[in-house]
């Protein structure tokens, strides 16, 4: 088993979220919830659902991603 790292898609790119966003996620990914995380990645909360696998910050969603590094 190696490190899990969560990835955002923006554009034709995956982005890494940082690592407070990540903790985060990974929580809320073992109980399969959504909620509002703090991220550094973005200049605000954002919402983050791991059911749909995706992150909305003001107004656009995102898709995230989960694998293992």
């Amino acid at each position: 088993m190696g490190t899990v790292q969560w990835l955002y898609s923006s554009g034709q790119n995956w982005l890494s979220l940082d690592t407070q966003a990540q903790s985060q996620i990974e929580k809320l990914w073992s109980n399969d919830q959504a909620n509002w995380v703090i991220s550094d990645s973005f200049s605000g909360p954002v919402y983050v659902d791991t059911t749909q696998m995706i992150l909305l910050y003001e107004g656009y969603s995102y898709t995230i991603a989960r694998c293992r590094v």
